[in-house]
């Protein structure tokens, strides 16, 4: 029976999936060749600067053990702002509104904390209806402008 090559002296028993003899028992290889997965700024998606989420906020790195970061170490810069003026961290039900609309505008004086029912009223005020009580499309076209929507719509009530 094969010996692992890592030098631990574990005997090497099954095959791999392919039915070739395995070199190393599970996980030792990591120790002669390195890891096989690129960490931190060995890896292709590293940066050490700011990113930008999908929908327009900030994210800064704080690493993985900061109170704000999510699991990669990043937390949204505004939430950081907030919390670093020495106000506590949203609740549940609360948020931080960007009073100029710009989530990428993260200065204390542009942030205020809302409940969330009182957020999605602002929002939904500023989007208003139609003459028959639908909220307009967000990108501004009409609902005469999207027969499909409006088929589904129909056939849903």
């Amino acid at each position: 029976m094969p010996l692992c090559e890592c030098g631990c002296g574990s005997a090497v028993t099954s095959p791999d999936s392919r039915g070739r003899p395995r070199r190393f028992v599970r996980g030792h290889n990591v120790r002669v060749h390195g890891s096989p997965t690129k960490r931190g700024g060995a890896h292709h998606r590293w940066t050490e600067e700011r990113i930008v989420s999908e929908h327009g906020y900030i994210k800064i790195r704080v690493g993985k053990d900061h109170p704000l970061a999510d699991p990669n170490g990043y937390a949204y810069e505004h939430l950081v702002v907030w919390c670093a003026a020495g106000r506590p961290r949203p609740q549940k039900g609360f948020l931080l509104h960007h009073r100029n609309e710009d989530p990428s505008d993260n200065r204390l004086e542009n942030l205020r904390l809302m409940r969330r029912g009182h957020h999605n009223a602002h929002h939904n005020a500023q989007r208003g209806r139609d003459d028959r009580g639908r909220f307009r499309p967000k990108d501004g076209r009409t609902w005469d402008e999207m027969p499909a929507a409006v088929q589904a719509l129909e056939e849903a009530s």
